[in-house]
């Protein structure tokens, strides 16, 4: 092999091994904010990858009671609720299985969320 192959080959290499994540690397985790206000999750829809944190934030301006409840979710998906809180707090859950979650606010029935992981 002549030398500029030899340099030609290592300098591919080297290339190869940068542009390559390490080996056990992780990805880093993807997350999403919602909004839980007077009278509102926002957004409303939304749509996600199989894995996301959604983390729902009481809004500090608000003054009444407000849960996250699955009310409708992905089969074999164990339906869940927030403890109740009012303001100045969040909570989250990481959705693993595609499928269509359907949220509500137990204390108000027009307080509704869509989110689709895909």
């Amino acid at each position: 092999m002549s030398r500029r192959l030899i340099v030609l080959l290592a300098a591919v290499a080297l290339a190869a091994l940068a542009v390559a994540p390490a080996q056990g690397a992780k990805k880093k985790p993807r997350s999403k904010t919602v909004g839980v206000i007077d009278y509102a999750f926002t957004p409303a829809k939304m749509t996600v990858r199989p894995g996301t944190k959604i983390v729902w934030k009481w809004s500090k301006a608000n003054s009444a009671p407000h849960d996250v409840k699955l009310a409708k979710g992905p089969k074999g998906v164990k339906k869940f609720t927030s403890p109740v809180y009012t303001a100045s707090i969040s909570w989250s859950r990481t959705l693993k299985v595609k499928g269509t979650y359907r949220l509500l606010c137990t204390y108000h029935a027009n307080m509704r969320q869509t989110i689709v992981v895909k």
